[in-house]
């Protein structure tokens, strides 16, 4: 990532690209997360699923809700 990122950002994207661990990324509106998620696809050879609590949020993101990724049907 670009050194004039937050320093967190770039922490989170050397974590992702130097462990095996999960993360969850969380923040206020307009933190950033949705465009850290666009870098970390585009720059990473790694395999990644991304999940969001809306629709709005996965379409964005480039991912799916987390129930149609868990395949959860409301009234189960």
């Amino acid at each position: 990532m670009e050194s004039n990122h937050n320093p967190n950002l770039k922490l989170a994207f050397d974590f992702v690209e130097f462990t095996n661990r999960h993360i969850f990324l969380t923040g206020k509106a307009g933190t950033g997360k949705t465009t850290f998620l666009h870098n970390l696809k585009t720059r990473s050879p790694k395999r990644m699923i991304v999940v969001a609590p809306t629709g709005v949020a996965a379409i964005n993101a480039g991912g799916v809700t987390i129930h149609s990724f868990f395949n959860y049907r409301l009234g189960q």
